[in-house]
């Protein structure tokens, strides 16, 4: 599959919260964390999700936060993933950062150069990656 989308985690749905309008599906990616998806009834149907199913979880780079360590916060996000840094591109106004996940899998961020210079952000660094579940795309294959 070749999309412009920088994040596609491939995982299993463990848990189908099915609500009036939406669906809450949760996939577990390899190293046991795991990434919240909202999408709707319909697409569930479509795309024939259930608890077993293999599926893509799509993330925008732009829309992944990074936090530097293990924040001692609660956030509102629903997806908040630990990894390594791997890659700090600094451009003339973004940064494009590279997370490993523990268990494996690469998730990719794009933030200002403002904020990996105030964090100190640097290759080697602990990591959270945190984003919304209203902003995973969900695939399956064909």
């Amino acid at each position: 599959m070749n999309i412009s989308a920088r994040n596609m985690l491939l995982g299993n749905v463990v848990a189908v919260k099915t609500g009036a309008v939406n669906t809450e599906i949760e996939l577990s990616v390899p190293g046991g964390q795991k990434i919240v998806a909202v999408v709707t009834n319909e697409s569930v149907d479509h795309l024939g999700l259930k608890v077993g199913t293999e599926a893509y979880a799509i993330v925008k780079a732009p829309l992944v936060i990074i936090a530097k360590g293990t924040p001692d916060l609660k956030f509102s996000t629903r997806n908040i993933l630990d990894g390594t840094v791997t890659t700090v591109k600094l451009g003339s106004v973004n940064a494009e950062v590279s997370l490993e996940l523990k268990g494996g899998g690469i998730i990719n961020a794009i933030i200002t150069c403002e904020s990996v210079q105030g964090m100190g952000l640097k290759v080697g660094d602990a990591a959270t990656a945190l984003f919304k579940a209203s902003n995973v795309i969900l695939a399956v294959r064909a």
